[in-house]
């Protein structure tokens, strides 16, 4: 009867669980809407893994370090590069674990570093997986975490973007579940009411199931009444001055393409919305246009003229350079109408399908999309273009005498530019003697010195800021915008000419047929990088946003000894795109049939290993009693020299203790004998106590003793419980 109440008890706590973790996980899954957290599945994971471990019970010596050694790896994961074991992140994290103490005592919480906030995040976790424990297992009470999330959802609702129409749904069904089954374990506990034979009270749960799930029902398909009351939020914006623009204009808005780039900076969320597929060979950077002009706030053009396109968009390399030709198709389904044309690399071709007229601005490289002057928006369109191999032989013995006209027009500058930033490039560059060195400098110079990839809380330069200076000096807190603004321009205070281009990321993998490989593009993929003129070679990408890896191809040179050698010479450069390029391999493999996917090893299947071994650890110590004693009578069972009996004898008083049944300082066997009968409800002990004192006492022989004592023995290991 006591294994099944204790089976019971654990079938109870799994569901109380189960069910408690789905309730706390609403509070995460606004995250990555409201926040620039695109890792939240690591913070679920973590709190999943908490759960998990309170749900086991292991003793306090051995959870504790197991959370903190997952948060830390948590942490390693989220924001440092490199191997988990490779300490001297650690030694960075501690410096700015002290720092950030220091803030914290001091009241600057608005100088608290992203690692030292997530920390303490990961610590609010571990405090609410604690507390839902209690409430849960303990108490028997949830309803005023229930109120609070409800709550806390419907605020989410009314102020931000996310939708929460199907998470008030979960959180009622759940939450009134929870109520119930809480509510009759109360009544189990509080009037003694057990359950035949150990059995859980579904009969008690169905009816309660069963009306909730029919309510939630009826409740969703029934139709709604218009909203009595007024949306309080252009109340409150009005209110409080804020008609929804932040500082100069710049409010949280949505990522995605926009044309007006002068002031940049502020906050975005995230928009998965399509914008377009597209089926093609190579994968890489999808172009728009480039800017020319910095004005200290953000980018503009010089010309906004519009010519006659000629067949080929814009010369971006030179004829030296090897290129490989390409075409593609792409489909502009998406929820954006772009009245121009997107493209991957230097177009030769494009056909429209249409009587359509294709414009060109001379400058940005923008094509346009018109019929008798009105913007055409296309469905889909073929392009064929050409993609460069770039020889870093022929980059670094690149002239440094650029034409007159790229020097007027990409060395601009605006006059109110700090100095400072000029003696940084110079202080980078210090020891590189060549433009292409002295670029993939700056570009690397962003991986580390502080800089984090931040799209919430971005700064809005003031009317006195410049937008490079406060990232590259104050903030060091940004996005694409704020890190591709900063290499051009510290490039621009070298000599070097260079622009900054906008367009998306190569986007998601969808699909393979045949040797076309399908992508599809979202808002999300909206991006902004660098490209560096290179005389003899032409307009060379670079990638400072730190994440992103660049999508070009470099070689060595193009000597067939050297041919084969397609990695970037840059460590950090040539790391970043093996990881996207391993990341990306399995999804395509495993689409077009292949099996040869490269492994390449994860956090996941470092989550999967540590619950793995936690699970072994808990089987261990859950069962190590029942297999010690079937260790112990496996041993003495075939035993019949002189020493078997005494030796079974004290190894069984030793099980005994170690199951709790513990003998007096000042008891003798016969007394400790009648304890131990009491306890298991036996005679064996006394019985077999009996017999061992005869035989050791009056001298009987311990070969007979042990042989008539032998089933009496077994039978008391058998039934110490485990």
């Amino acid at each position: 009867m006591s294994q099944a109440n204790e089976k019971t008890d654990w079938l109870h706590a799994l569901l109380l669980y189960g069910l408690g973790f789905l309730l706390f996980w609403e509070w995460l899954r606004p995250l990555s809407i409201i926040s620039d957290t695109g890792q939240s599945e690591i913070f679920i994971l973590f709190t999943a893994f908490l759960f998990l471990l309170s749900y086991f019970q292991l003793p306090f010596w051995l959870s504790f370090p197991v959370k903190g050694i997952a948060m830390v790896y948590a942490l390693h994961e989220m924001f440092f590069p490199g191997s988990f074991f490779d300490f001297l992140w650690l030694n960075y994290f501690l410096s700015d674990f002290s720092q950030n103490v220091g803030f914290l005592f001091d009241g600057r919480f608005d100088s608290l570093s992203n690692v030292f906030r997530t920390f303490l995040f990961f610590i609010l976790l571990w405090l609410i997986s604690y507390l839902m424990q209690y409430w849960l297992i303990q108490t028997r009470r949830i309803f005023l975490f229930l109120l609070v999330t409800i709550v806390y959802i419907s605020v989410i609702d009314t102020f931000t973007t996310y939708e929460a129409d199907q998470a008030i749904i979960r959180i009622v069904i759940i939450g009134f579940i929870l109520l119930g089954l809480l509510q009759i374990l109360r009544i189990q506990e509080q009037e003694g009411v057990s359950f035949s034979k150990g059995r859980f009270p579904v009969y008690w749960l169905m009816p309660l199931v069963v009306v909730i799930a029919f309510s939630s029902l009826f409740g969703y398909i029934a139709p709604k009444a218009e909203p009595q009351w007024p949306d309080p939020v252009p109340f409150l914006k009005k209110t409080t001055g804020d008609d929804g623009e932040g500082k100069n204009g710049n409010g949280i808005s949505k990522i995605g393409y926009g044309e007006d780039d002068s002031q940049l900076g502020g906050p975005f969320v995230m928009d998965d919305t399509s914008v377009f597929t597209a089926q093609i060979k190579d994968r890489g950077y999808w172009r728009v246009e480039t800017k020319d002009v910095y004005t200290g706030k953000g980018w503009e053009s010089s010309v906004r003229d519009r010519v006659m396109f000629e067949g080929s968009t814009e010369t971006l390399f030179e004829d030296d350079v090897e290129v490989e030709a390409f075409d593609m198709k792409m489909n502009m389904t998406g929820n954006e109408e772009f009245d121009f044309i997107v493209h991957p690399g230097q177009v030769t071709s494009i056909e429209t399908g249409k009587d359509v007229q294709l414009l060109e601005n001379p400058l940005t490289g923008k094509v346009f999309t018109q019929n008798l002057g009105e913007s055409v928006v296309l469905d889909n369109y073929n392009l064929e273009y050409e993609s460069p191999t770039f020889s870093e032989k022929m980059l670094r013995e690149a002239s440094t005498e650029y034409p007159e006209r790229l020097a007027d027009t990409y060395l601009q500058l605006p006059e109110t530019l700090p100095e400072r930033v000029g003696a940084l490039a110079e202080e980078i560059t210090s020891e590189e003697d060549n433009p292409y060195d002295k670029a993939r400098a700056i570009e690397n110079y962003f991986v580390g010195n502080g800089f984090v990839y931040e799209t919430t809380d971005v700064a809005v330069p003031g009317e006195n800021d410049d937008y490079v200076d406060q990232f590259l000096f104050e903030t060091q807190l940004g996005y694409c915008d704020n890190f591709s603004s900063s290499m051009t321009v510290l490039l621009r205070s070298l000599g070097i000419p260079a622009r900054w281009v906008k367009g998306f990321t190569e986007g998601e993998f969808v699909a393979a047929a045949g040797d076309y490989r399908e992508y599809e593009v979202t808002n999300n993929n909206a991006h902004s990088w660098v490209e560096a003129y290179f005389p003899e070679v032409g307009w060379v990408p670079f990638e400072p946003t730190r994440g992103f890896s660049n999508q070009a191809d470099f070689v060595s040179d193009y000597s067939d000894d050297e041919a084969s050698n397609t990695e970037t010479s840059d460590p950090a450069q040539a790391e970043e795109e093996q990881a996207q390029q391993q990341e990306q391999l399995p999804q395509e493999e495993a689409a077009s049939g292949s099996s040869s996917a490269p492994f390449e090893w994860s956090m996941w299947y470092t989550v999967v290993l540590i619950v793995i071994f936690l699970l072994l650890c808990y089987v261990v110590l859950k069962n190590y009693k029942k297999w010690l004693k079937r260790l112990i009578i496996s041993k003495y069972k075939k035993r019949d020299d002189d020493k078997a009996l005494s030796e079974a004898y004290f190894r069984l008083l030793w099980l005994l203790d170690l199951h709790g049944i513990k003998r007096g300082a000042n008891q003798t066997l016969r007394e400790y004998a009648v304890q131990v009968d009491q306890k298991l409800r036996t005679k064996d002990m006394k019985e077999l106590t009996r017999r061992y004192e005869e035989n050791y006492y009056r001298g009987k022989t311990n070969n007979d003793g042990w042989d008539e004592m032998k089933k009496l023995w077994e039978n008391l290991i058998k039934k110490m419980q485990s």
